[in-house]
C-alpha cells in the first residue's frame, strides 16, 4: 500500500513538472517592438498613388491626384476622381473627372468653386494596367472644411 502511494506521488510530481515546462509564445517578448513593425500591402503594378485637396480662401477647390506604376511593367494608367461634400450625414459627389494615359504615370489636376460651410474630400480610384491585367487602388484625401 505504501509502495503504491509512493509511485502515485512520484508520477503526479512528474506530470506536474511536465505541465509546468510548457511555454507559450508571447508576441511582446521578442527583440522587436510591435510599434516598429509596419505591414503594408504590396501592389503589383502601382508604385505610388495619392489624392490631395486644397481649398483656397476664395472657395476654389483644388484637386490633385497622382498614380505611378512600375516603369517597364505598366503600359497604361488611369484616374477616376470624385470631389465629395459631406451633407446631411452623407458624402455626396458634387463633381467627378476621369483621365488616362498610355504611360506609367499620370497626374490629374482640376479645380472648381465650392460653397462655404461644408467638409470636402477627394476619393480617387487609380488603376495601372499591364497588358490585359490591371490593379486598382482607392486613395482618399484628407477632409477639408471650408
Amino acid at each position: 500500500m505504501y509502495f503504491k502511494r509512493l509511485i502515485t506521488a512520484i508520477l503526479c510530481g512528474a506530470l506536474l513538472l511536465c505541465f509546468s515546462s510548457i511555454t507559450y509564445a508571447d508576441a511582446g517578448s521578442n527583440d522587436h517592438s510591435r510599434d516598429n513593425i509596419i505591414i503594408t500591402p504590396q501592389m503589383v503594378y502601382i508604385y505610388e498613388s495619392q489624392s490631395k485637396l486644397n481649398i483656397t480662401s476664395t472657395g476654389q477647390a483644388q484637386v490633385k491626384c497622382y498614380v505611378e506604376g512600375y516603369s517597364g511593367t505598366v503600359t497604361k494608367v488611369s484616374i477616376e476622381a470624385e470631389l465629395q461634400q459631406y451633407k446631411d450625414g452623407d458624402w455626396v459627389t458634387i463633381n467627378s473627372w476621369y483621365q488616362s494615359s498610355s504611360s506609367y504615370r499620370l497626374t490629374l489636376s482640376k479645380s472648381m468653386a465650392v460653397p462655404k460651410g461644408y467638409t470636402y474630400q477627394v476619393v480617387a480610384d487609380v488603376t495601372a494596367y499591364s497588358g490585359s491585367d490591371s490593379e486598382t487602388q482607392t486613395v482618399i484625401s484628407s477632409e477639408v472644411y471650408y
